[in-house]
């Protein structure tokens, strides 16, 4: 559904251009930064790298946190 918006049309509905920042990813999961260090090294959360820089997506923390929430 999404990949048929274009890039401006997925900024204008709030969608980030190139994903979340671990600080602010540890900041919405309210965990420390080595506790989210943990989970990216464990594969619990995918990321990405992208020259020199590590996000990872909204998409990812809200699966991560539901799993979280059922344990």
């Amino acid at each position: 559904m999404f990949s048929r918006l274009s890039h401006r049309k997925r900024n204008r509905l709030g969608f980030p251009k190139r994903g979340i920042s671990l600080v602010q990813a540890a900041k919405f999961l309210n965990v420390d930064q080595a506790n989210l260090y943990m989970a990216l090294q464990r594969g619990e959360i995918p990321m990405r790298r992208t020259n020199g820089r590590t996000t990872v997506s909204a998409g990812a923390l809200l699966d991560y946190q539901a799993r979280k929430r059922r344990n």
